[in-house]
């Protein structure tokens, strides 16, 4: 951990009376811009500072780019949230209840500011039976598929006939976006696949779920318990912690709103069910360890620190990026035997039609998905070239490997509830 990471996390939770602003040299200062913009936590920086009237101790210029993220940010999400409600308001004539998640939720039902909160995109989800209508709704709307660039391209994709059912090897249908807006949408039946390692009843959480409003449109939200299981998984596992600080304020701001009506044995009973104990646990722990979250001590009774906690800490507060090498390598390097890696092999190179319909969006009978399995065969032995190439020429292989590996194994342990 830099300084520079210390006093954010001292700004983040308010405490500004210890602050000495000659412990930081304009470098110093520019690195706690640009760790709280990797982050993802410049916006609300920023208004951490306002409110504290704590910009007098701080360089004028330090403000001024933090003030401009905060008003990109703000910008930004007014646009995500119009066309939300716009979405939302033609699903509401529809009669299909819908459920905001992680930004949509969160920006505006807890941060209460939506100009706090960062959001890549708008993250919905509607019952199974209601896709089908929901993705026509958006495509009416003026959405498209996100690779869809090309609008010669585009016009080949027979979008009506198109099968709008959603794949056992994805989370969501696919991403679309507003060509005009930019806003990307992902439209989820499930928070999980059915490959996924976790075991999540989507009757459970719909019938948990709040009602709620948004500009005069009904939707629903994740219940707080719900929420703060979903909150530490996406976090965890989903990310392995890749946003660093905003995961965990994302997880102590939810706290701290519903902390009269969390109930942590029924937390704790539900990740049992979830099979996510360990993406609870490990979540809650850094939670209440960095942002003093208010989060019983029993709780983490069979908890225990060990080599995947700090190998998990290093990568929120890592201080450079290392690409690590193709996750197919590491996985492929990391199945015990020859048989079970020539497996892998053949699973990667040869997935299912369904699979490889809503991948390359082609119809099941269509000669160019065919092509497309050769198009595989391409890429993969330009990955088998890189990793070669990388082996003998790049002076980062090694630590590109090891975090490989540790990215592995983390996810492995996170899985072992």
């Amino acid at each position: 951990m830099l300084p520079e990471h210390k006093i954010l996390i001292d700004f983040l939770n308010n405490r500004f009376e210890d602050f000495d602003p000659a412990e930081l040299n304009p470098e110093k200062w520019s690195t706690l811009v640009s760790e709280a913009s990797r982050h993802r936590v410049a916006p609300l920086l920023y208004d951490k500072i306002r409110l504290a009237c704590a910009d007098a101790i701080i360089p004028e210029d330090v403000v001024r780019k933090l003030r401009e993220k905060y008003l990109a940010n703000a910008h930004r999400n007014t646009v995500l949230y119009h066309q939300l409600s716009e979405l939302v308001a033609h699903f509401n004539d529809k009669s299909i209840p819908v459920v905001l998640l992680k930004g949509a939720h969160l920006a505006e039902f807890i941060y209460n500011d939506i100009a706090l909160r960062p959001m890549s995109d708008l993250d919905i989800m509607v019952k199974e039976e209601h896709l089908s209508e929901a993705v026509q709704i958006a495509f009416s709307a003026g959405y498209r598929f996100l690779q869809d660039q090309n609008h010669e391209k585009e016009e080949t994709i027979d979008i009506g006939n198109f099968d709008y059912g959603i794949m056992p090897d994805f989370k969501h249908f696919k991403a679309l976006i507003h060509p005009e807006s930019k806003c990307m949408l992902e439209i989820h039946c499930f928070i999980a696949s059915e490959e996924s390692p976790f075991n999540i009843s989507m009757m459970e959480l719909w019938k948990q779920a709040r009602p709620e409003n948004l500009n005069g449109n009904s939707v629903f939200v994740l219940s707080p318990e719900d929420l703060i299981i979903y909150l530490c998984l996406h976090a965890a596992y989903d990310h392995l912690f890749d946003f660093g600080l905003s995961a965990l304020y994302d997880i102590s701001i939810a706290i701290k709103h519903y902390e009269n009506d969390l109930n942590w044995d029924e937390i704790s009973h539900r990740s049992g069910q979830w099979h996510a104990t360990h993406c609870l646990l490990l979540a809650l722990y850094f939670t209440k360890k960095w942002m003093g979250a208010n989060i019983p001590d029993e709780l983490f009774e069979n908890f225990h620190l060990d080599k995947m906690v700090h190998i998990a800490e290093e990568r929120i507060f890592k201080t450079f990026e290392t690409t690590p090498l193709h996750p197919h390598y590491t996985q492929w390097r990391n199945r015990k035997g020859m048989r079970n890696r020539m497996r892998y092999v053949s699973d990667v190179l040869f997935p299912s039609r369904e699979f490889m319909t809503n991948r390359y969006l082609q119809p099941k009978d269509s000669r160019v998905l065919i092509g497309s399995y050769f198009y595989r065969f391409f890429q993969a032995f330009r990955g088998i070239y890189a990793i070669a190439k990388s082996m003998f020429h790049d002076a980062q292989y090694s630590s590109r490997l090891k975090q490989g590996d540790n990215d592995f194994h983390l996810r492995e342990w996170l899985i072992k509830s």
